[in-house]
């Protein structure tokens, strides 16, 4: 039995090890092609290994550049936002994106007002969701010490220090708590996509004899409203709403 079992397992380390190494040649030669600019052969090879199962941000990274190269700006912003949700720290997939991002054709306004969200932006992404889950217990561990010298406390000016002091960190802690809940829902989310066509007709309905609302460009990150294998339901940030060919959009 044992026998059996060592034989086995050494099949499955020969595959894995086979699928390492061609993956690896695979990417060597997309290394290649991509050198060469010759970005078309580069794509069809990243774009194999994908297909093989394999994902990490620097593969999503270099198909992203691959395809920028290649003048195909949607399909490179769509790998730039999967790298990006990868690795979120990563300050050369955040340029590149940001790069790509100002090359886009259709500019949505928020009906949200722009330094609203930019503030919040930036409070949210300031620490990872473990980042604000450390804050907010420290900042709870904070507030209980204060609150436990204010009542034990004989002194006047201790009282006053704890008291004062355990407002502020139950007001910090409460913060740090909803900033926290904030990016996590931020990392959850999955319903948004990216126009990789050219150019896409907003329909009505989710028929092609509908009629047409308006045109989108490649590279417009959408919401998702619901989605099957023809038809995808969008919202964009200023509230227009509409029926996108599945396969016109890249979906994360």
């Amino acid at each position: 039995m044992k026998s059996i079992q060592l034989i086995l397992f050494s099949l499955l380390l020969i595959l894995t090890s086979s699928s390492i190494f061609a993956n690896n040649d695979l990417q060597l030669k997309a290394e290649k092609a991509y050198s060469n600019k010759d970005y078309k052969q580069a794509i069809a090879l990243y774009e194999s290994i994908l297909k093989e199962g394999t994902t990490s941000y620097k593969l999503h990274y270099n198909l992203g550049n691959a395809y920028y190269k290649n003048n195909e700006l949607g399909k490179a912003i769509f790998n730039y936002e999967l790298a990006n949700k990868l690795q979120p720290n990563n300050k050369d997939v955040k340029m590149n994106l940001k790069i790509a991002n100002e090359k886009t054709i259709d500019k949505i306004e928020s009906k949200e007002n722009f330094f609203i969200i930019a503030i919040k932006s930036g409070l949210v992404n300031a620490l990872s969701t473990n980042g604000w889950a450390w804050f907010s217990i420290f900042s709870l561990i904070g507030c209980l010490s204060f609150a436990f010298m204010f009542f034990v406390s004989n002194q006047l000016l201790l009282k006053r220090f704890g008291f004062f002091f355990s407002g502020i960190s139950l007001i910090v802690f409460i913060a740090t708590m909803v900033l926290g809940f904030s990016a996590l829902d931020d990392k959850q989310e999955l319903n948004f996509a990216i126009v990789t066509n050219r150019e896409s007709k907003i329909r009505e309905e989710p028929n092609v004899t509908s009629k047409s609302k308006f045109s989108l460009h490649e590279g417009t990150k959408v919401s998702v409203l619901e989605s099957n294998p023809e038809w995808t339901n969008i919202k964009l940030e200023n509230g227009n709403e509409g029926w996108i060919k599945t396969t016109e959009v890249g979906l994360f």
